[in-house]
Order: structure tokens, then C-alpha cells, then sequence
């Protein structure tokens, strides 16, 4: 009689390590997908700054445009075109 009630607090020993590690690898998941989306703001507004050099017919320092728009963030010009960069003010 007692090895049934081992075995059931052992089973849910197991549940509850299976759902613990399941949390922290969302959890994990959650932050990279977070900064992925950062580092793709900033290369997007790069590229917006590149093109307004491109389109006004401009050369030399990138910061004569922008600042560009990204999802509601503002981000800053820099650079040297065709190399231009972007910031996060």
C-alpha cells in the first residue's frame, strides 16, 4: 500500500521538473526574441537613413538625415554614407 503513494508524489515530482524547465526555456525564448527585435529596428532604421541619402542625392555624413521612425522608437543618423548607422538617442 505505501509504494502506491510513493509512486504518485514520484509521478508528480516529475510534472511539476517537466513544467519547471518548460517555463524557463519560454521564459529564455521570450528574452532573445525580445532583443532580436532591437537589433532589427536599428538595422531597419540604417537602411531608412541609407535610402533618404540615396533619394535626396546626398554624400558625406549620414546625420543631414532622419532621425528615422521604427515602431514608434526614434532612432538617430550616423555615419558616413553609404555606411550609414543608426542609434537609439
Amino acid at each position: 500500500m505505501d509504494r502506491k503513494g510513493q509512486g504518485a508524489l514520484e509521478y508528480l515530482l516529475l510534472i511539476g521538473g517537466a513544467v519547471l524547465v518548460a517555463v524557463i526555456v519560454i521564459t529564455l525564448l521570450l528574452g532573445i526574441a525580445d532583443t532580436g527585435s532591437t537589433e532589427t529596428e536599428i538595422t531597419t532604421a540604417a537602411a531608412m537613413c541609407r535610402n533618404d541619402m540615396a533619394l535626396s542625392g546626398r554624400t558625406g555624413d549620414c546625420e543631414q538625415v532622419g532621425p528615422e521612425l521604427v515602431n514608434n522608437n526614434s532612432y538617430t543618423c550616423g555615419g558616413i554614407y553609404p555606411n550609414c548607422t543608426a542609434t537609439a538617442p
